[in-house]
């Protein structure tokens, strides 16, 4: 079996030669199929340094990015595709303060994945309720805690496959 993801001494370094810093100093680990991955760590540990690298929000300094086998640091990759298919959830939940939970959760479905307003609707309550929050799809985000926040963002990332 082949890694879905396949990281290898990721690099990330900010700033000039003296006063620079490594945020990411030689990072190496795969995700299998099948495997769920956290990444834990305390706070200015390269978390999420790590997290926009990968999905090359930041370009890393060095190392290898592979994903199905691709180097996804490649000029030739398709960097819109390629962030199609990987989700992330970030500290900060990115929801649309503007629109609902459900609307959040089906936005980019029928934005990036071009799906219909009804598969993605489906979807997206599939998740929701998975996650618990099928009950608040009218909600607001800024009438949810943190937490339910959290799981309207790890449902909307589990939509977008």
């Amino acid at each position: 079996m082949k890694p879905i993801l396949n990281i290898e001494n990721l690099t990330k370094i900010y700033g000039n030669v003296p006063s620079q810093t490594k945020a990411l100093n030689g990072i190496t680990f795969q995700v299998m199929p099948g495997e769920f991955l956290g990444i834990m760590g305390s706070s200015g540990s390269g978390k999420s340094t790590l997290l926009r690298c990968m999905n090359l929000l930041e370009t890393p300094s060095s190392g290898e990015i592979r994903y199905h086998g691709t180097n996804i640091m490649d000029k030739h990759v398709n960097v819109p595709e390629y962030r199609s298919k990987v989700g992330m959830v970030f500290q900060n939940f990115n929801l649309f303060n503007n629109m609902t939970v459900l609307k959040n959760c089906t936005v980019g479905q029928e934005k990036v994945l071009k799906k219909s307003k009804e598969e993605a609707h489906k979807n997206a309550m599939m998740y929701l309720e998975k996650v618990g929050m099928a009950p608040y799809i009218n909600a607001k985000p800024k009438q949810l805690s943190g937490g339910q926040k959290q799981r309207v963002a790890i449902a909307r990332a589990l939509a977008m496959e």
